[in-house]
């Protein structure tokens, strides 16, 4: 019964010691570059279910150039255990380019179970060691840049491409565009088939199916380093989309009133090719065209110049505001289509109205009055930092200022200011008034306006002489005293 019991046991000491194991390994990066640093990463395992693996020693050998070998003591591995230990290194500047071999040896120690001669279970110290080999591969990594020969592109841009390799070579390059809506007219790809300082390919970009605006040209590079081990990368180049606007230049003549029936004046410019029936809309609905769905241009050669007027109404904050256009024409028997953006320069509709007030009234030649002075804003936007200017033949400021302020005035608002004057020794009669209105409108610009306004003067009033009736009165009274005394004394 104890021999089955002793078999029984040897048997699953057996089964359940699986002994060191160098379970995993990894090396960081995965290509090392001459020069460069790395990591190399093992796990160093005990498989076994019960025994301890004793006094674990690690040594790592390889290359002198590579700069790995050393050796050290884990210890004590305990069963079902595990440890990860990193290595790190640097590979020589001169090393060669290959693939190098790093050998890693465990070594340890553990109880090893058996029966005796007289069916007892024995143990007794067993040493073993484990091997790995890890591949490294040490290569210089191709560094590879591209420059377009053209940043900007339309619906078919012919387009080179620049590659500069400031790396080890490259080998069988692939070259594809990874945009949505965007690719290689009539091919799917470039290639180079070896790349080791520079190289230019030529091609036609199709980004008819791109959107309009800035973005990044998604460049999906594809190749091989010096050891034939594939390498995949992108590339990311800032670029402009610009949706077939054709080669056109619009330049404003004249500026337009905002939220008035206006005829803006366009002189537009072919740089491109000659294109036929040319016509255009607006995309905002703030500028629309007066009676017309869409204005024609008609036919421009190439290079050819024509000037139009556009009649509009642009309900536009003053000042340069970018407006975009739809443009439809055809080019080289095909319909095309696009957008452009113009700058269009708007002014304010911004007046005043001007009204005198005098009090006292009549203005009468040297006499002394107050004129009240009241501004009204008529645009249809604020004005900011109004000033008034009063002037006039017919009488002289007694104010100190000839120029008051009244500041801001918000649409349809109004205010007043008042001026002493002495009115002038004149003629009765009307006599111009000019009031000089100025202000900043709502696109930041000066405006002054000059209104003349008639004021009538009136001869001065005659004072009566009062001595008259005070002598009459005092005449009388002595006829009466006269008359009095003298009957009293008769």
């Amino acid at each position: 019964m104890e021999m089955k019991f002793a078999l029984f046991a040897l048997m699953l000491f057996g089964f359940a010691f699986a002994g060191l194991s160098i379970s995993e390994y990894s090396v960081t990066p995965e290509i090392v570059e001459p020069g460069a640093s790395g990591v190399l990463e093992i796990i160093v395992s005990n498989g076994a279910q019960t025994d301890t693996v004793e006094n674990v020693v690690i040594s790592v050998t390889s290359v002198e150039a590579l700069g790995i070998d050393r050796s050290f003591v884990v210890g004590d591995l305990e069963a079902l255990s595990s440890v990860i230990i990193s290595i790190p290194f640097e590979a020589s500047e001169d090393i060669t380019s290959g693939y190098y071999t790093v050998e890693v040896r465990a070594v340890g120690r553990t109880q090893e179970y058996y029966l005796g001669s007289e069916g007892e279970l024995k143990s007794k110290t067993e040493s073993f060691e484990k091997r790995a080999s890890i591949p490294v591969q040490v290569v210089e990594q191709p560094a590879i840049s591209i420059v377009l020969s053209e940043e900007s592109i339309e619906d078919l841009t012919e387009e080179t491409f620049i590659f500069t390799n400031n790396g080890g070579k490259a080998k069988k390059l692939k070259i594809t565009i990874q945009n949505e809506g965007m690719g290689f007219l009539n091919m799917d790809q470039l290639y180079i088939a070896e790349l080791d300082k520079t190289a230019s390919v030529t091609a036609t970009l199709d980004a008819r199916g791109a959107q309009e605006g800035a973005t990044k040209l998604q460049l999906q590079l594809t190749y091989q380093n010096e050891l034939g081990t594939e390498i995949t990368q992108t590339k990311e180049i800032p670029i402009t989309v610009k949706k077939a606007e054709g080669d056109f230049v619009f330049v404003q003549q004249g500026t337009i009133v905002t939220g008035k029936n206006e005829n803006l004046q366009l002189k537009l410019t072919n740089e491109g090719k000659a294109v036929t029936d040319l016509r255009f809309t607006f995309e905002s609905d703030d500028v629309r065209l007066r009676g017309l769905n869409e204005f024609s241009v008609g036919d421009l050669a190439s290079g050819e110049t024509k000037s139009f007027t556009v009649p509009l109404v642009a309900n536009l904050p003053p000042g340069t505001q970018n407006v975009a256009l739809s443009i439809t024409w055809e080019e080289s028997g095909e319909d095309r289509m696009g957008s452009i953006t113009i700058p269009m320069e708007v002014v304010s509709d911004s007046t005043v109205g001007v009204f005198l007030e005098a009090k006292p009234t009549p203005l009468t030649a040297g006499g002394e009055h107050t004129i009240s002075v009241t501004v009204s804003n008529l645009g249809s936007y604020d004005i900011e930092g109004t000033t008034v200017e009063l002037q006039s033949e017919a009488f002289t400021l007694l104010t100190i200022q000839p120029q008051q302020y009244i500041g801001g005035l918000e649409s349809d608002d109004f205010s007043s200011v008042q001026y002493k004057v002495l009115m002038n020794s004149v003629e009765p009669g009307t006599y111009p008034t000019t009031v000089k209105v100025s202000f900043r409108d709502e696109s930041g610009a000066w405006v002054s306006l000059e209104e003349e306004i008639g004021v009538s003067v009136v001869e001065p009033v005659a004072q009566e002489d009062s001595t008259i009736p005070i002598l009459l009165g005092l005449a009388i009274i002595l006829i009466v005293l006269y008359w009095w005394f003298k009957r009293k004394k008769k």
